[in-house]
């Protein structure tokens, strides 16, 4: 008897699920649809129709077949989510009730936020939150939840073992936010692992037309929005991540210290947990903070934005100049003669930190993922294999591929 460990992808290697499985048991990592706007066929406004969104899903491999997990359970598969972002977690919704399914009890108040403002559909019943370094025995697959810093709450990485495996999966993480001690805390736990599958979505180069740009620390954009809710003089328009609370948060508290309201569209506040709310445009201040989705930019016809006005791109949709919608974006705010700026702060590890994880942790394998270029990490020391989709490895080519040493027990 051996663990086999199998990488799903739905067409795309940022669609990431992978599977661990010993025995009659098999646990699910991640259950997303790729975020691919003009490329995944289901994108730029065209969805699944409704009824039967499940089957148009299967049928353009934006869904993985897989037995026993959507019209019935097989008694052998639990899922476990990693955090709350779409492309992993857009295909929880489908999964059979009875089906376990673990996620972070840090991310419980903004998951259930998400659903009730319906940014994020979810399964009911909802599945079980699991504490941080606690650790969820499936038959004889064990997974530990270690917390890792991303761009919204509760966001973990998992250490998995078996009795003849040991991994690490990095989820999505970074060292520049606000709480690097939790990713470092992460590289302490998966440290000496046989497998890594860390997340290396900052080696794909998603925007070869912009010229390269500075990358901010999560709390170096919290000090450019403080310095532009200062220096604009009209309205400033947001378009920023309702689930990053943090930043949302530090920008309510620095137009409260400027004596600016900032108000956010209902839903987005919800997701936020952020108080103040705005319906009706022609009752907004001329000097407010407003937030303002991509899909609501028509309200700014209504909104009239004085002279001296800005719009804020920070991190909301579109992501940036690789979505087909983002002229559209830029169009708008130069109709109201609105200047347009950028601050924000990426989600995932810098390519210098992820090699230093990748050094820290020291695993016998890395197996990059989350990436449009995982054959990019290439760490001295550490051997390295970009995984064939679909294809299952068993520990002992695993370990023969990587650098022989002890499974870690504990």
């Amino acid at each position: 008897m051996s663990t086999r460990l199998v990488i799903v992808n739905a067409g795309s290697p940022t669609g990431l699920k992978f599977s661990v499985e010993f025995g009659d048991r098999r646990a699910l990592f991640d259950f997303g649809v790729e975020h691919a706007p003009g490329r995944a066929l289901f994108s730029l406004g065209l969805k699944p129709r409704p009824g039967r969104e499940l089957r148009d899903l299967l049928a353009v491999s934006a869904a993985p077949r897989l037995e026993g997990v959507y019209d019935a359970w097989d008694g052998r598969t639990a899922v476990f989510i990693s955090h709350l972002h779409l492309d992993h977690t857009g295909l929880v919704r489908f999964l059979h009730p009875d089906l376990p399914l673990h996620y972070p009890a840090g991310m419980e108040e903004l998951r259930a936020a998400a659903a009730g403002a319906g940014y994020a559909e979810w399964r009911d019943p909802a599945g079980q939150p699991v504490a941080d370094r606690s650790r969820v025995n499936w038959g004889e697959i064990e997974v530990e939840f270690v917390a890792v810093d991303h761009d919204l709450p509760g966001a973990t990485g998992f250490v998995v073992r078996t009795p003849d495996l040991s991994l690490a999966y990095s989820g999505d993480q970074r060292r520049h936010g606000l709480h690097p001690e939790l990713t470092e805390g992460f590289t302490a736990a998966a440290r000496g692992v046989d497998v890594l599958i860390q997340e290396a979505v900052s080696l794909t180069l998603l925007e070869p037309a912009l010229e390269p740009r500075v990358e901010l620390s999560e709390s170096e954009a919290v000090a450019g929005l403080e310095r532009l809710v200062r220096e604009v003089k009209g309205m400033l328009v947001v378009n920023l991540y309702a689930m990053n609370r943090e930043r949302v948060h530090a920008l309510g508290r620095a137009c409260a210290a400027a004596g600016r309201p900032f108000l956010m569209e209902p839903a987005a506040a919800a997701v936020a947990a952020w108080p103040h709310t705005f319906e009706d445009p022609a009752a907004v201040p001329r000097d407010a903070c407003l937030q303002l989705s991509f899909e609501n930019l028509p309200t700014l016809i209504d909104l009239r934005p004085p002279p001296g006005s800005a719009y804020l791109h920070s991190d909301g949709q579109p992501l940036g100049v690789f979505d087909p919608r983002w002229p559209l974006l830029e169009a708008w705010a130069a109709h109201f003669g609105m200047a347009f700026v950028r601050v924000g702060s990426s989600g995932h590890s810098r390519p210098a930190d992820l090699v230093r994880t990748v050094s820290e942790v020291n695993p016998g394998l890395v197996m990059p993922a989350h990436s449009r270029a995982p054959q990019l990490l290439q760490v001295p020391g550490v051997s390295s294999l970009v995984p064939e989709p679909l294809r299952p490895y068993s520990a002992e080519e695993l370990k023969a591929a990587g650098v022989r040493r002890a499974t870690p027990r504990s």
